[in-house]
């Protein structure tokens, strides 16, 4: 700003201006106070308007206030004259608020270029008026409620509504509340329902750093109190493929899939445990379900895994049993099948009252573990007997030798039957020779029967015509490996006037331990002085089974 006065004459009322450093005049101001001018005489009589007693110049007016600023811009400074402070102002709005610019929104003119201020705030009025009298009234609904210019997330869903998030995660991030409430009142369809449709990732994921029993990461409960009882959550997949080939790629409706870095003890990591809570009677239980679609009627229950108590009176003392369960044919229910009881006794439920017959091939046994093996099948699974007539034997001098069963004469009676396993072979018994072999080891019934008719003279067997030298004797009968071992025997003795008309002669033994291989043969040793002649109705009889 420049000095206007020039005048460096006067001393008296001189003045510093803000923008220079002239010593100016007085500006015209004289020593003495203003005047005020004289009263009116009348109201009426006052001039109009007021004449001034004096005039001030725009120099002498000096502003000592704080800097006026604008936006910003000190448009006014501290200790500026009257002169000063109307050209600055002036300068700046001239300056500013001179012609506008052309103002552009995208592609639409809403201020012509060289426009004044008043000009410019105008079309920009206009501009937006026609504008927003195009826009549709803004509401909100489906989920969402808005309140004056305010909308919020919640409300009632109008409609089907689906979230497509392609490659972005919807995150819903918790503190002290569930992340996630569904509650329904309603008393049909699902609380919850998610299709994961052709995607390689979770269609829910729910993670959790929280540890301990009782913080599960995802909880489904139900609150139902009518007493008619409630499903927590159904979980339901389609065409799921079959365990065939490789059991790992099948695709499953649910997977359990505990984490553990711990060596197996007496149990392993848990993966799912089902509770019965609130029920403490004795028999009290849970079960889990398997149920198959029947061509007429829908789902039907063709199993059940059962696990109840027995005694519940306190943690300590409660016993337990375990049940399968599987669907007869005539029943609705599943019917026990299979009980595990507390004492790790294991119960056959349909067992023992004639339900399953037939022929036993093998048996199920136990280690002295406890472990169940499968062993040949005891009485007549593996057995054989031969039964005939007797061929005519002489008799053979009483010696010392003779009098051995194993220097007897073996029988071949004809084989009645020979079964191994329950299979019928004819590779045990030899019918030529008269030897048995062993098909398996294990523990043996022999059994052998004798009905022989003495020679038709006289009084029979003992006979008192007869020398003591052809008359008395002994007939042996015995099973031997025809070596030197002998199983089992019995003998007749023949006394003189003791009239035998038969001889009955039968014996065995119970559980003897035989090896695969062994080789037997029942002989016969005819010691009484008298020839036998074969008769019709005599026999002998031999059997031998695996009992164990």
């Amino acid at each position: 700003m420049s000095c206007n006065n020039t005048n460096n004459t006067c001393s008296n009322c001189n003045h510093n201006y803000s923008s220079c450093n002239n010593k100016c005049a007085k500006f015209g101001c004289k020593d003495s106070f203003l005047t005020s001018p004289p009263p009116c005489p009348t109201p009426e009589g006052c001039p109009d308007p007021v004449p001034c007693q004096e005039v001030l110049s725009s120099d002498c007016i000096i502003y000592n206030g704080p800097d006026i600023e604008c936006n910003g811009d000190v448009v006014i400074t501290s200790d500026s004259t009257g002169t000063e402070l109307l050209e600055d102002l002036v300068e700046y709005f001239c300056t500013t608020y001179s012609d506008v610019p052309e103002i552009l929104c995208s592609e639409d003119v809403v201020v012509i270029a060289d426009s004044s201020v008043n000009e410019a705030l105008q079309q920009v009025v206009a501009y937006f008026c026609t504008v927003i009298s195009g826009l549709a009234t803004v509401t909100a609904n489906n989920g969402l409620t808005k309140t004056v210019n305010n909308i919020q997330l919640g409300g009632p869903l109008v409609q089907n509504t689906t979230l497509t998030n392609s490659t972005f995660a919807l995150n819903i991030n918790s503190t002290t509340v569930p992340a996630l409430t569904l509650d329904k009142t309603g008393t049909s369809g699902a609380t919850l329902v998610v299709n994961n449709t052709v995607t390689s990732s979770s269609a829910i994921l729910a993670n959790s750093n929280i540890s301990g029993f009782g913080t599960p990461v995802v909880q489904v409960t139900s609150t139902n109190t009518t007493g008619s009882g409630t499903q927590a959550l159904g979980l339901i997949s389609n065409f799921n493929s079959e365990q065939i080939s490789v059991p790992l790629s099948t695709i499953p409706t649910l997977l359990i899939q505990p984490t553990s870095t711990t060596a197996a003890g007496t149990a392993n990591a848990c993966g799912i445990r089902v509770e019965n809570k609130g029920n403490t009677l004795a028999t009290s239980g849970v079960s889990i379900e398997f149920a198959n679609t029947a061509v007429s009627t829908g789902a039907v229950l063709t199993n059940r895994l059962i696990s109840k108590t027995v005694i519940n009176s306190t943690p300590l003392l409660t016993t337990s049993q375990f049940i399968i369960q599987g669907k007869p044919t005539g029943t609705l229910n599943p019917t026990d099948q299979l009980t595990l009881k507390s004492t790790s006794q294991l119960q056959l439920n349909k067992y023992g009252i004639g339900t399953f017959t037939g022929t036993p091939t093998y048996n199920l046994s136990t280690t002295g573990t406890g472990d169940i093996i499968e062993t040949t099948a005891g009485l007549f699974g593996t057995a054989f007997r031969a039964s005939s007539p007797p061929l005519s034997r002489s008799f053979v001098p009483q010696t010392l030798a003779n009098s051995e069963i194993t220097n007897g004469v073996t029988i071949q009676p004809t084989s009645i039957y020979q079964r191994v396993n329950g299979a019928t072979v004819t590779t045990m018994y030899d019918v030529t020779t008269g030897i048995w072999t062993c098909p398996q080891t294990g523990k043996y019934d022999i059994n052998y029967n004798v009905y022989l008719t003495a020679p038709t003279i006289g009084f029979g067997w003992g006979e008192t015509t007869y020398t003591p030298t052809t008359g008395v004797g002994q007939f042996f009968i015995g099973v031997t490996n025809d070596r030197t071992i002998t199983y089992c025997a019995d003998s007749a003795i023949i006394m003189n006037k003791q009239y035998l008309a038969h001889l009955y002669l039968t014996g065995g033994m119970q559980g003897v331990d035989i090896t695969l291989g062994t080789t037997l043969v029942l002989k016969v040793q005819n010691m009484t002085g008298i020839n036998y002649v074969s008769t019709v109705g005599d026999y002998i009889d031999w059997a031998i089974r695996r009992v164990g």
